[in-house]
């Protein structure tokens, strides 16, 4: 004898996003948003001028190698 479940679930735990799940998302937006800054407009700290392109030209380089 076998038993079949064919209650269908109910309240609102499937409706929307919940506070969990948005605050998730803003400290992703957040953290992303630090990488980059971090990266690639600072330099990461490598000694180099806050103004300078130098830590952009260098992961350019790395991605797409030039002739010499």
């Amino acid at each position: 004898m076998s038993q079949t479940n064919v209650n269908v679930p109910g309240g609102s735990s499937d409706q929307g996003m919940g506070a969990g799940m948005i605050v998730g998302l803003i400290l992703g937006v957040i953290i992303i948003g630090f990488i980059i800054w971090w990266f690639l407009l600072s330099g990461g700290g490598s000694g180099t001028p806050a103004g300078s392109s130098a830590p952009l030209q260098s992961l350019v380089q790395s991605i797409l190698p030039t002739g010499s």
